[in-house]
């Protein structure tokens, strides 16, 4: 058997039992196979590892804002946290968010405001620190300390709701997991993450 016959022959395997096969592997081989010896880039593209792990964070998150840890009122998921994640995606969306921060400031305040009105009209507005401040049940939502982490620590194993100012006083600002704000600065994505929240507590 000739060298090429051999290389057809491990291709031909590797396809028929779907093994996994690197692009600079298979790019050898068909250059072997073909007899090019000259100098040539080789093609940027997204391993199929890579594109599942994409996949599964885009549902795992999917999932994971369907589900977020609310309570409950005549049988609906109460919607103040995915008030506030809409609002965030939107800011993000429309680049006021750039950087993974969400602060505790007017805009945020004013955009829950506007984003509750436009599908809760019948409903009073509540302050945006509630669910802020309960977000922090969520595992991809983060407080950054202002000072001391050991007095954001204590803040937050506190069984009640504090204050606005005891907030401001001890947090800095939020953020989220980064493969979360990735997806969230993708349109394709942002625009998943919103229908998902919309049509679980909005709808």
């Amino acid at each position: 058997m000739t060298t090429k016959e051999e290389l057809e022959l491990v291709l031909q395997i590797m396809k028929k039992h779907d093994l996994p096969m690197s692009p600079i592997l298979e790019y050898a081989i068909q250059e072997k196979l073909d007899g090019n010896t000259s100098s040539t880039t080789l093609p940027q593209k997204t391993t199929p590892a890579e594109e599942t792990a994409n996949v599964v964070t885009n549902t795992s998150y999917v999932d994971t804002f369907r589900n977020l840890s609310t309570g409950v009122q005549n049988g609906k998921k109460l919607p103040h946290k995915a008030v506030l994640l809409l609002s965030v995606l939107n800011l993000v969306d429309n680049g006021t968010i750039s950087e993974n921060i969400i602060h505790l400031d007017k805009t945020i305040a004013n955009t829950f405001a506007s984003t509750w009105g436009d599908y809760l009209h019948n409903n009073k507005i509540p302050s945006v620190w509630i669910p802020f401040w309960y977000m922090k049940s969520e595992p991809f939502w983060h407080f950054k300390a202002l000072e001391d982490e050991n007095i954001l620590h204590n803040l937050l194993c506190f069984a009640g709701h504090p204050s606005v100012g005891q907030k401001r006083n001890v947090i800095k600002y939020a953020y989220v997991d980064e493969q979360l704000f990735s997806l969230m600065q993708n349109r394709e994505d942002c625009s998943k993450l919103k229908e998902a929240l919309i049509e679980t507590y909005l709808r």
